[in-house]
């Protein structure tokens, strides 16, 4: 008989709109950037993107924050829950460390999730919540790890 055709899905929720739920759970090991004693005031950005993060505008969706782990250094619990609007372009979400400062805050290290891995690992149409622990880099070196807890309404 004829070979079987097994069609693969490249992007299982390219093109569908819905909801993000995001659970910022901690942050372990992140190196500290910041100079003298002062230990870093730690949180974390989440912007859903297009997977062209650095054009900016159109290709950045929504934004969230959590709050700011006050001399936490590299390591914070956060615990904190979120609700995005997933545009249907929309397949990645950045995650940043940021270090509150007076002046200004500073980039630490960023991530991203795809958001196509967090459906396939979600089981499709049931979208059971999927944990992830990702690795963060700072100038291509690994600066630590941020875990969350994501599930797709779609």
């Amino acid at each position: 008989g004829s070979p079987t055709v097994v069609a693969k899905i490249h992007h299982p929720c390219m093109g569908r709109e819905g909801g993000l739920e995001v659970q910022v759970i901690h942050l372990k090991g992140a190196i500290e950037i910041t100079a003298l004693c002062d230990k870093a005031d730690p949180y974390i950005k989440l912007t859903l993107h297009d997977g062209q993060f650095e054009l900016g505008g159109e290709h950045l969706g929504e934004i969230a924050r959590t709050e700011t782990k006050n001399n936490a250094g590299g390591n914070a619990v956060f615990n904190e829950p979120f609700r995005m609007i997933k545009p249907a372009r929309m397949e990645f979400l950045r995650v940043e460390l940021w270090d509150e400062n007076v002046t200004i805050d500073a980039l630490q290290a960023s991530g991203d999730v795809d958001l196509d891995e967090v459906y396939i690992d979600g089981k499709g149409a049931e979208q059971r919540p999927v944990l992830r622990t990702i690795e963060l880099q700072y100038k291509g070196k690994a600066a630590g790890l941020v875990q969350l807890r994501l599930r797709l309404r779609l």
